[in-house]
């Protein structure tokens, strides 16, 4: 009869526990269920923001080319002596054929 007692305190308790683990796991299904939404708005959050950085990323690009195809200081330069000689060279060609 003692082995008999022993077992059914150790069926009781096991039953205890495993009623607690219930418990717990209902507890974090709940958890679980109420979280899965904010997730879902977090992914589609992302996705959001992917497209943005990606727009982003192309618009930075044709900033950049835009950039690159503006002439630098020294191209300026090299091109308004480049005209002024060449006005030069066209108003003493006019007066050396005026005055000949």
């Amino acid at each position: 009869m003692d082995d008999s007692a022993s077992l059914d305190r150790c069926v009781s308790a096991l039953e205890v526990r495993l009623g607690q683990v219930e418990t717990k796991i209902d507890w974090i299904d709940g958890w679980l269920q109420r979280i899965e939404p904010a997730i879902r708005g977090i992914a589609v959050d992302l996705s959001d923001l992917a497209d943005k950085v990606s727009s982003l990323a192309i618009r930075v690009a044709r900033a950049e080319g835009q950039l690159r195809a503006v002439p630098t200081f020294l191209q300026l330069l090299v091109a308004l002596i480049s005209t002024w000689a060449a006005g030069t060279a066209i108003v003493f060609a006019l007066l050396n054929a005026t005055h000949s």
